[in-house]
């Protein structure tokens, strides 16, 4: 079997880490696309070492249908020079975990939340 992990999945499930993290039900918090790209890359690579083919499905084509599919959660802005994702208002961790968590498989799923992954996240 194999994952395949795309834009609105790193990007609501960064979200969803850096809330938890900053212990907030809503944030104005921002990611860019770089740290998306390396959060994906490290998810991919865990995922590989435990023997589960996964593959990252980043493009500027996905990223627009991203923001098109799901409008009323993400924008894109940008912040100190970098292009990236921030959450719209009243989009709560809750929201987020029910809509974008309920489907993955649980490797995938350990892997979102994996301290390594996280990590990256927070650099």
């Amino acid at each position: 079997m194999c994952a395949y992990i795309g834009i609105e999945d790193l990007a609501a499930n960064a979200m969803i880490e850096i809330l938890d993290k900053e212990k907030k039900e809503t944030t104005d918090s921002f990611v860019s696309y770089k740290t998306l790209e390396q959060y994906g890359l490290e998810i991919v690579k865990l995922l590989n070492e435990k023997g589960e083919n996964a593959i990252l499905i980043l493009s500027r084509e996905e990223t627009r249908k991203m923001l098109r599919d799901y409008s009323d959660i993400f924008v894109e802005c940008k912040q100190s020079g970098m292009e990236g994702i921030k959450l719209r208002e009243n989009i709560t961790i809750d929201v987020l975990i029910a809509k974008f968590r309920g489907y993955l498989s649980l490797d995938v799923l350990l892997a979102f939340m994996a301290e390594k992954t996280k990590e990256i996240l927070w650099k």
